[in-house]
């Protein structure tokens, strides 16, 4: 028995179940998302309300090394599904596997996950690279230990004033007596 993508039933080639993680950073990862119209009618008609009453949800799992890619996990962070396609998150730790799950919270508030994610590992942070080990001592020894993990939204600041070229002031911010060589209107 063959298994028919998803993708296959949709009219359009783009609308497409999508949910992938790519590492930035040992602390940062970069999410994009997109959820086929037919499944996200599918869910709408199931539950017989909107979809963003149904609490959109990005949860993401800390996978045990030797449960990377299979359904183990040692910490779960998750957070409301940010508007828009992808989102640049922090929070999570070196050396790290991590999964993700795009679900919805039923009325009960349980997840109910309908996409999941490629699993990566995040880069180890090698602080004590530089000290030879003859040499390493309790005061030159470096260790990184958070206390717990927390995922969160990185969230960029917004520029009113924006050109393809770069951020600027106007005109009407500067007295009426400054000349400027240029066009910046």
């Amino acid at each position: 028995m063959s298994l028919i993508p998803t993708q296959a039933l949709s009219a359009h080639p783009n609308d497409r179940d999508t949910l992938h993680l790519l590492v930035q950073s040992w602390a940062h990862v970069f999410a994009y998302w997109q959820l086929s119209s037919r499944k996200m009618k599918m869910v709408q008609d199931h539950f017989g309300t909107d979809w963003l009453l149904l609490q959109p949800t990005l949860r993401f799992y800390e996978a045990p090394e030797q449960a990377a890619g299979s359904h183990g996990t040692a910490n779960v962070s998750e957070l409301p599904l940010p508007p828009g396609p992808c989102c640049f998150l922090s929070g999570f730790l070196s050396g790290r596997h991590y999964f993700a799950e795009l679900g919805i919270k039923n009325d009960q508030g349980h997840f109910l996950p309908l996409l999941r994610s490629n699993t990566i590992l995040t880069p180890h942070i090698h602080t004590n690279q530089e000290i030879p080990s003859n040499e390493l001592t309790p005061n030159n020894l470096v260790t990184y230990r958070p206390t717990a993990v927390s995922i969160e939204l990185v969230t960029s600041k917004t520029y009113e004033h924006f050109s393809a070229y770069s951020v600027y002031l106007p005109k009407s911010a500067f007295p009426a007596n400054t000349e400027f060589g240029g066009d910046i209107d």
